[in-house]
């Protein structure tokens, strides 16, 4: 999908490269937002799975195949 934003930009008679999604970047992804937020799910959902469970003495999402 190409956008405004692949055009090739030159400055001083030197072209830059566009911007491009590195390894890097990826890596910082996955570390700094993918896995903060996974872990705040898994939070909330031990969190639900205690209360249901415990509260309500009802079986709650895959953790109870485990039981």
């Amino acid at each position: 999908m190409a956008g405004a934003d692949d055009k090739a930009v030159t400055i001083r008679g030197v072209p830059l490269k566009p911007r491009r999604f590195t390894r890097w970047a990826a890596l910082y992804f996955a570390l700094f937002f993918c896995l903060p937020f996974l872990t705040l799910c898994l939070l909330i959902d031990l969190l639900l799975y205690s209360i249901v469970t415990g509260w309500l003495g009802h079986c709650y999402a895959l953790l109870c195949l485990f039981d």
